[in-house]
This record gives C-alpha cells, sequence and structure tokens, in this order.
C-alpha cells in the first residue's frame, strides 16, 4: 500500500507580519510536463525508484483541493513532447489525459507547435482547462492564435487576474520554422503591460505563467544554476513591473528558494513531472499586497503515492489503442544508454551514427542534445522506447558546407545555449565555453585532421537543425540542402536492428577541454 507523499517546506520568506485581514491562498504549479504520463527513473533523483506520472499529480492535486479549497493548480507550458503517445497522437492523447489533472489554467509552450501550428489550434480545442495565450499572432494578422490572454478566478475572496505569455526568444529558438509558419511571437514584455493595465482595476493578484529563458541543465543543481538558467524572468520582472507571481517554463530547472525581483516572487518546478511545487500566499487585502509566502517543494516518488484511477484509465486507453506498434522489438541494450548537455553521450553517438548509416558516403552527421528526451536501460529495446528517445517528426537533410561554417556551428554549441552538437564516429570537438565567441573550440577534427575553413564537407543533420533550429543559424549558409524524406526514427530503428545486442558507444567525441593559461 503506497503512502500519500508529504510537501517538504524547503524556503520560507516573510515579507510581513501578517495581519488580521490576512487572506490565505495555495498555488500549486509544475512546468515542463512533457508528454511524462507514466514515471520513469530519473538519476540524479533516484537510479532504483521512479517519480512522476500525471496520474501521481492528479491524486495530489485531488487531496490538496480536498483538504483546501482555496487551492488552485497551474502550469505554463509544454505539455508535448515526450513519450511516445505524444508524437503518435499529436498531441491528442496528451490533452485527453490533461484533462484530468485538476489544471486551473495553463499557458501554451512551444512544444506544443511540435505538429505543427494547425494542429496545435485543433489540440487547444480539446482541452477543458483555461489555456492561455496572450502574443503568439496568426502571421501577418492582430488575431490571437489561441484567441485566450487571459482569465481572471476568484479564490478565497482574491481576485486572481492569470496571463499566459511565450517569451518571443524560446518559442523562435526551438520550434522548427516549417511547423510555426502560419503564426508569429510578438515582444511578450509589450503584452504584458497591456494585460496588466487591464487587469489591475479588476483583481487583487496578478499571476504569469510564462514559457521563457534558455534551456538549463535538465535539473536544479545548485543556486548559481538557477539564477542563471532564470536570467529572463528575472530581467522581465525588472523591465514590467506589476506581476505578483510567476510561474516560469523552458529552463527544466526548480527553485527550491523562489526567487525574488521586483516584487515579483518567481517558482519553477524540473521538467518531467518529477516535482509538484506548492506556494501558500498570505495576501493582505488592506494593505493589498502578499505580506508572507512559504514554498514547498518535493520528488514526486512513485511508491509513495496512489495512482488516480481516471487516469490510469485514459493512459491505458491510449497505450492500448498504439500497442501493435509500440512493442516491436528493435533490439536489446547491454548498459545504460543516457545523454549529455554539454559533452557527447551514449545516446548522442548512436543516433549521429545512426544517420550516417543510412548514407554512409557522407562525412559525418550531428544532431543537437536537446532532442533527445530520455535514457535508455539495459534491456529490450521497443519503437515505443525510441519515440519517447526522440519524439519529434524530424527528417535526415543532407548538406554540402564550408568547413568555417561548420566550426561556426560547433561554436554556438559549445556556447551552451541549447547544448552541444552531438557527432558521428571521426568526429573530435574539444571546447572551453568560458572562452569568448569564435574562441571557444580549440579542438575540431575529423578522422585525426583538423576541419579546414575552406573545404566543402558533406554533412547530415536533421531538418530541425538544417533550418537553424536552437540557434544553430550556420547550417544556413550551406552550399546545397536536400531533403531526403528519411525520418531519423526510422534510420535509428533500422541501425539499431543491425545489431542482435546493442552496447552504448561511450566514446568521447565532444569534450570540454581546460584552457592553457600562459606560463
Amino acid at each position: 500500500m503506497k503512502k500519500l507523499a508529504l510537501f517538504l517546506i524547503v524556503g520560507v520568506l516573510t515579507v510581513l507580519a501578517p495581519a488580521a485581514s490576512a487572506q490565505k491562498l495555495n498555488v500549486l504549479y509544475t512546468n515542463d510536463l512533457h508528454s511524462h504520463l507514466e514515471p520513469l527513473i530519473v538519476p540524479w533523483v533516484s537510479t532504483t525508484r521512479k517519480v512522476g506520472g500525471f496520474a501521481n499529480i492528479a491524486t495530489l492535486v485531488k487531496q490538496e483541493k480536498k483538504a483546501k479549497p482555496k487551492t488552485v493548480y497551474f502550469d505554463p507550458g509544454e505539455l508535448f513532447a515526450g513519450p511516445y503517445l505524444s508524437l503518435l497522437t499529436k498531441g491528442e492523447a496528451i490533452i485527453d489525459a490533461a484533462n484530468y489533472l485538476g489544471l486551473d489554467a495553463a499557458c501554451v509552450g512551444n512544444h506544443e507547435y511540435d505538429y505543427g501550428w494547425e494542429n496545435a489550434y485543433k489540440q487547444f480545442e480539446r482541452a477543458k482547462f483555461p489555456l492561455l495565450n496572450g502574443n503568439i499572432f496568426v502571421k501577418g494578422t492582430d488575431k490571437l492564435h489561441w484567441p485566450k490572454p487571459y482569465i481572471i478566478k476568484e479564490v478565497n475572496g482574491i481576485r486572481l487576474g492569470i496571463i499566459g505569455l511565450h517569451e518571443k526568444f524560446a518559442f523562435e529558438d526551438t520550434v522548427a520554422p516549417v511547423m510555426i509558419k502560419g503564426v508569429e511571437v510578438r515582444d511578450e514584455k509589450v503584452y504584458l503591460r497591456k494585460y496588466i493595465k487591464e487587469l489591475q482595476p479588476k483583481t487583487d493578484l496578478i499571476i504569469l505563467l510564462i514559457h521563457i529563458g534558455i534551456p538549463g541543465t535538465q535539473s536544479t543543481t545548485g543556486e548559481a544554476d538557477v539564477i542563471r538558467n532564470h536570467q529572463h524572468d528575472i530581467d522581465l520582472a525588472k523591465a514590467v513591473p506589476g506581476v505578483d507571481l510567476m510561474i516560469t517554463g523552458h529552463p527544466h530547472s526548480g527553485t527550491p528558494k523562489p526567487i525574488v525581483a521586483n516584487g515579483t516572487i518567481i517558482v519553477s518546478t524540473d521538467a518531467y513531472t518529477i516535482e509538484l511545487g506548492k506556494l501558500e500566499i498570505t495576501y493582505d487585502k488592506k494593505l493589498d499586497k502578499i505580506v508572507d509566502f512559504k514554498n514547498h517543494y518535493n520528488y514526486l516518488f512513485d511508491d509513495e503515492v496512489e495512482d488516480d484511477p481516471t487516469m490510469v484509465a485514459v493512459i491505458t486507453k491510449w497505450k492500448n489503442k498504439l500497442k501493435a506498434i509500440t512493442d516491436e522489438k528493435v533490439t536489446t541494450v547491454t548498459a545504460p544508454m543516457t545523454r549529455s548537455y554539454g559533452s557527447s553521450s551514449g545516446m548522442g553517438n548512436m543516433v549521429a551514427d545512426a544517420m550516417l548509416a543510412a548514407y554512409p558516403e557522407y562525412d559525418f552527421a550531428v544532431t543537437n542534445s536537446g532532442g533527445l528526451r530520455e535514457d535508455i536501460d539495459p534491456g529490450v529495446v521497443t519503437v515505443g522506447k525510441l519515440i519517447s528517445v526522440f519524439p519529434f517528426p524530424n527528417t535526415i537533410v543532407q548538406l554540402e558546407i564550408k568547413g568555417r561554417y561548420l566550426r561556426e556551428a560547433f561554436e554556438h554549441g559549445a556556447g551552451l545555449t541549447n547544448g552541444v552538437l552531438q557527432v558521428s564516429k571521426g568526429v573530435e570537438i574539444g571546447y572551453e565555453e568560458t572562452e569568448p565567441v569564435g574562441q571557444r573550440v580549440k579542438i575540431c577534427e575529423l578522422n585525426g585532421k583538423p576541419i579546414d575553413d575552406n573545404k566543402t564537407y558533406k554533412v547530415l543533420t536533421s531538418n530541425y537543425l538544417a533550418d537553424g533550429g536552437d540557434g544553430f543559424f550556420a547550417f544556413g549558409k550551406a552550399d546545397s540542402y536536400k531533403a531526403t524524406g528519411v525520418d531519423m526514427l526510422d534510420a535509428m530503428v533500422k541501425y539499431l536492428k543491425t545489431f542482435k545486442t546493442y552496447t552504448p558507444n561511450v566514446e568521447e567525441r565532444v569534450v570540454k577541454v581546460r584552457t592553457m593559461m600562459p606560463q
């Protein structure tokens, strides 16, 4: 019998002593759920205990709302892009499950557009909870793509104005251009000011749900790391006063201790359903301000929470529909195949090698670290598992490109804005991210020889990267661009099926190097 997990108080900040006129509000929050309907092993949390899953979240949300009716639950986006149920249903299964989470509002995230802007609207229409966005427009018009920028909700006598926005940079930096050709994102600061002005006369507190920033380290690894990952949040709070609470997503970096900037409380969790945050707010009506708050932040260990039966039934229904596709065996993996953001990895090596195996006449292949979404444990690997690893409808593109532009691409990766490029066998990259732009790549070789700036190389990549995804605009300078139409997933399946058993190649192809200091 599982026991219900208790929230742990990890940070307390008192602004003012609560007065008799104070009112309480409990805010539950998640972000970047990324279709992780079921619990998973997250190595930095535990190598033996699974965490997360929609059924655990649904249970805790129901429990909290039953015990404390003054409770609301918000999420700032990225429901899609994760395990196979997202890709194979173009998000339909995920929206279906999210309808049972108990959300009071969520905002649109960039990965909701992974299957095209028209499909995004179709799936948004199926949401039974308020889904918000106030700055993604139908291209060339003043019509919001999803026409619900905010809602007003009264809880325990406190009038909440809840706004949904997406940072322009975060959206354009991480979505394939072909998928968003019908929409455009406009300056979030302009629209935040607009909606604050509209809401302030009608509300007591303004809550902003926003997808913003740069991808982080996939986990919370110290205060300095948290501040770096949420710097865009802080900058926005400083630029636009008037937001009482900002719940953010995109960096995949939590805030056990909330950030306070310009009077705005900023909170976030790590990604993939592994945490449920709770912020207990004390609001003084007479003073018209938050006078106290306590943040509760815990991992959702699956063995501590009873699964919500309704959610389990929804997930099972969708899994059964796709079972014939997803259960197909591909190979057996003999050791863990993991990902890395700042260096090559067994997973990255496999994907790049699979691309090169599809077109062995090419010099090498590259893919983005951020496109790899799950690790693989030892044992049988199925098609469903590979889809969960790479849940994007990307295809292989053949480029002919000068060495100088390849170096530009590796330089961008070395800045770790969106992670390093994962490379196929024969490539060696050594970098130091603290060096100035243009000087970060110290080693750049193919088959033991430096990549020649003036030589043209035949390179394989994804259509996402070839079109400038993750900020890799250097690939747009290629002399030639040929779309193969071959799915990257299909290339992986075909490659791994050539192995009865597959041992991950953990060759260090991309590494950080220590900059030599002058003597």
